[in-house]
């Protein structure tokens, strides 16, 4: 697995490189690697907040995987999901074109672009039919396919589509903010501030290292020290008013 060192040195993306970033490319590799015999597939699943959604805008840029990208909805149907690919995928299409006519296109275009595919939010339809239609995708066109969701993502495909199993080459998990993301987090949005000993510690602990609470908390320590005319975070200011501000 290439070391987040390694990835936070990579051309920018405009996305803050998180070891989640890192677990993910690490998987897309894997599976772009893999030969049309094997499966290729990988699943990234975890809770929410972890940052699953920015590793997947990452894979989707063009100085990354370049992966055609797409978000799920709740009420995500077969159909309606193969008009996200399609719309995605720049084809032209008709709202009356039955299913296997939109899969037929799909694939077409796939398999002339050869780019890997994203899709968030898997765990929408992750007990509904819609797997089916993805799997197909994957037997067909041969290409990397990457799904996101939350943490039971792995549990409802396995419990309800047992042939899909088969089609998985990796199982990965995200994982919370340690110390060196939170850095990494606070370059990325709140460059103008420095932080002294302690306070980026204070800020991980403070978020129970969940990437969304931490990017939170650094937009709020940023207009608190604005309104204080200070740059310098410490860690009493983490969690608490910094003195002077106004609330």
């Amino acid at each position: 697995m290439t070391s987040k060192a390694t990835e936070q040195t990579t051309s920018s993306t405009g996305v803050a490189k998180l070891t989640n970033v890192a677990v993910a490319l690490a998987a897309m590799k894997q599976v772009q690697a893999a030969t049309s015999q094997m499966p290729r597939i990988a699943v990234l699943s975890g809770p929410p907040g972890y940052g699953k959604t920015q590793a997947a805008a990452y894979l989707a840029h063009p100085a990354s995987a370049n992966a055609v990208f797409i978000q799920l909805r709740p009420f995500e149907t077969m159909k309606s999901m193969a008009q996200l690919l399609l719309t995605e995928l720049d084809v032209r299409w008709k709202a009356h074109w039955p299913v296997g006519q939109m899969f037929d296109a799909i694939c077409e275009r796939f398999n002339l672009i050869d780019r890997p595919l994203v899709i968030d939010e898997f765990d929408h339809v992750a007990e509904k039919n819609v797997v089916e239609f993805v799997r197909s995708l994957h037997d067909k066109c041969s290409i990397p396919i990457f799904l996101i969701g939350e943490e039971r993502l792995q549990q409802k495909l396995l419990a309800r589509h047992e042939r899909f199993h088969d089609r998985v080459l990796v199982w990965a998990r995200a994982v919370l903010c340690d110390l060196q993301d939170a850095q990494e987090l606070a370059r990325h949005y709140t460059p103008q501030l420095t932080w002294q000993p302690g306070a980026m510690q204070a800020l991980v602990e403070r978020s129970g290292g969940v990437a969304r609470r931490v990017t939170t908390e650094l937009d709020r320590i940023k207009e608190e020290c604005k309104r204080a005319g200070v740059e310098a975070v410490t860690a009493a200011m983490v969690g608490a008013p910094v003195k002077g501000a106004r609330r």
